[in-house]
């Protein structure tokens, strides 16, 4: 029987620490992490509005559209959607720890280890 209930939760954590460890490495893995992370589908979203945008400048330069006013009002529309895609996988990835600053990291570890 565990007395300390921080030595049970202390088990659990590591385990899940070792396990995320070892999916990372492959790249399955990696997108099984970002997908629990809630960035895999914001960054495949973002990736197909861009993709979408420029299609939609690409075909209204090319000139298939006929009507003047309908190639401009899509190209428009591309460039907007192309500007949102980016935006979308910037603030994505922004969003992130990765962009944490080492103070509140050493902060961060104080706390957890003064817990």
């Amino acid at each position: 029987m565990i007395d300390d209930p921080k030595e049970k939760f202390s088990n659990v954590d590591s385990a899940k620490s070792a396990e995320q460890r070892r999916y990372r490495k492959s790249l399955l893995g990696k997108s099984l992490v970002w997908l629990q992370s809630g960035i895999l589908v914001p960054l495949l979203s973002g990736t197909l509005q861009v993709l979408v945008g420029l299609m939609l400048v690409g075909i209204s330069i090319l000139g298939l559209l006929q009507p003047l006013w309908l190639s401009a009002v899509l190209s428009l529309v591309g460039s907007i959607s192309s500007m949102m895609g980016v935006y979308l996988i910037y603030h994505e990835f922004s969003k992130q720890d990765t962009f944490d600053s080492l103070i509140n990291k050493a902060i961060r570890r104080v706390i957890k280890a003064q817990n």
